[in-house]
């Protein structure tokens, strides 16, 4: 016997926005620890705390932000199926309009 589930469409849409945010905050985040640069901020300790991040953190955080949009894109696509699936499942129990015939 298959297993019962439900695709929470209004929860998966917010899922999808809320993934696509965190993508492009951490995306801006790193392009900002970079463009302040040796001399960006007017404090050396900062400076070097935000090229030391960005060494040892920029590549990863750069792949899972492309990570993230490419489930993000993924995600966008299911809830377009599933919603069109719904919406063919439900067209198929709307009367015909040929009854007793």
């Amino acid at each position: 016997m298959a297993g019962y589930y439900k695709v929470e469409l209004d929860a998966l849409a917010q899922l999808i926005t809320q993934l696509g945010e965190s993508a492009n905050s951490m995306s801006s985040a790193m392009k900002q620890l970079k463009d302040i640069g040796p001399k960006g901020s007017g404090y050396a300790e900062l400076e070097q705390a935000c090229d030391d991040f960005q060494d040892k953190w920029g590549y990863g955080i750069g792949l899972i932000a492309d990570a993230t949009g490419g489930i993000t894109e993924g995600l966008s696509e299911s809830r377009k199926i599933y919603e069109a699936l719904e919406d063919q499942i439900a067209e198929s129990f709307k009367p015909s309009g040929k009854a007793g015939k």
